[in-house]
């Protein structure tokens, strides 16, 4: 692969994970063989980045019932993923894990982030939103 044009390349990285994706939407529910096609993908391209990919795998480990590996890469995947999904993932995660107090700050500084946020944005993080909101009040 590392003779093809870096265009090629790109093309051949983002079908890999495209691949991967499928697959462990597919196994939705388990969690086991998600995270294994999952860590398949990361075997073969250690290098690539994608933060969708990256959120898939830690919502695998959680279905695997792997929950502080879960949090680890929830808490990575937050900081850079671009919508409201991974952080609300999070918060969710660290209120099941009985850690509420920490879960509690998480997600009300994600809707204090969406408050400020344009309104096509809150439109487009409408169902998280509803989640946040769903998990404060208890």
């Amino acid at each position: 692969m590392r003779n093809l044009p870096a265009r090629r390349r790109v093309r051949s990285r983002e079908k890999e994970a495209r691949t991967a994706r499928r697959r462990s939407a597919d196994a939705d529910g388990c969690g086991g063989a998600a995270r294994a096609t999952l860590d398949e993908a990361i075997q073969r391209n250690p290098n690539f980045r994608s933060p969708e990919g990256h959120l898939l795998y830690a919502r695998a480990l959680e279905d695997s019932g792997r929950t502080d590996e879960a949090l680890a890469e929830y808490q990575a995947v937050a900081s850079y993923y671009a919508g409201a999904e991974a952080r609300v993932r999070y918060g969710l995660l660290l209120d099941k894990a009985g850690r509420q107090a920490e879960a509690k700050t998480v997600l009300t500084e994600v809707l204090a982030q969406l408050k400020r946020a344009p309104k096509y944005v809150r439109r487009a993080q409408a169902e998280w939103i509803a989640l946040a909101e769903k998990a404060l009040r208890g």
